[in-house]
């Protein structure tokens, strides 16, 4: 049966036992916060969370994890949040979404990198003002949008590609945002060719960098200087995929800022999301800095090669 037909069913009125149960933050924004925080950087979050039980969670696990929390935004409406079930190694989430006005203010945020990723229905505003920040306060944007933001006309993303100095999405986002035909193929050489043009077209957008994220079958990057990179993955288990998203671009631009060469930071971001997804959870395998150098020795099938 293919991948994408196969069902989980459950019979109405049944109790189901389960083998564990956590309450775990996620979010893309609070999961890379998290993760710029661990690999040793001055890291705050912008975002707007509820007034509940759940809020306070939030602010909790956040400080514990030395992000900073005094740009967040308190409404008065219920947290958003989601039950994810966990099954053979694929997820299943039931999420209750919150709309947001997202009313941020930048004035006092002091930073060389900003990271803009995904928001709600109401995003264009809050887009528009991040924008705006970065151009005001000649600072680098990474940008990795989300649902909301690519299930409209894309064309709106066009401002924003622009100001873009590195970009995160995976195979699948990359064909949405840039109308690309791409042909599937069983064969290497044909399936390299064609991620090699989907990066190229993925950039005539704006971004000066370009990262595509392909799953088990590793990871490609498009330099300014027209060069492509392709970076396969770590051998390892996987527990669950939530998160790895995040895991590998907190890691990748980490070692980025650090000033090491792309081929290094796509390195750093494969062995972060490794580790993420042989954890439950975004957060749980986020690496610090010591710990990625360290794997990455300790994985040499890692490999990081120039497409021709």
């Amino acid at each position: 049966m293919e991948e994408k037909n196969r069902e989980l069913c459950f019979r109405f009125g049944d109790k189901i036992p389960v083998e564990d149960c956590q309450f775990l933050l996620g979010g893309n924004g609070a999961s890379t916060a998290v993760g710029f925080s661990r690999l040793g950087f001055t890291s705050s979050i912008i975002a707007e969370i509820g007034n509940d039980e759940f809020s306070s969670k939030i602010i909790h696990t956040l400080k514990n994890e030395q992000v900073d929390t005094s740009f967040l935004v308190h409404s008065q409406s219920p947290s958003t949040f989601s039950v994810i079930i966990n099954f053979q190694k694929e997820r299943t989430i039931f999420s209750r979404h919150i709309n947001r006005n997202h009313e941020f203010d930048f004035d006092l945020l002091q930073t060389q990198w900003l990271y803009l990723t995904s928001l709600g229905e109401e995003w264009k505003k809050a887009y528009d003002k991040a924008v705006e920040f970065v151009q005001n306060s000649n600072i680098k944007l990474a940008f990795s949008p989300g649902s909301h933001q690519l299930e409209g006309d894309v064309r709106s993303l066009q401002p924003i590609l622009k100001h873009t100095d590195i970009l995160f999405v995976n195979k699948e986002e990359g064909v949405r945002i840039s109308n690309f035909k791409f042909l599937i193929s069983n064969d290497w050489e044909d399936n390299k060719k064609s991620m090699r043009e989907l990066l190229v077209e993925v950039q005539t957008l704006g971004p000066k960098i370009v990262v595509i994220t392909d799953g088990l079958k590793g990871s490609f990057v498009y330099d300014e200087l027209g060069k492509a990179y392709y970076c396969s993955i770590a051998n390892g288990p996987i527990i669950e995929r939530t998160g790895a998203g995040d895991g590998y671009a907190s890691g990748f631009l980490s070692a980025v800022i650090l000033g090491k060469p792309l081929e290094e930071a796509m390195k750093w971001g494969t062995i972060n999301a490794w580790s993420v997804v042989q954890k439950t959870g975004a957060q749980g395998g986020l690496l610090k800095r010591e710990e990625i150098e360290e794997k990455v020795i300790e994985h040499p099938e890692m490999e990081t090669v120039i497409l021709d």
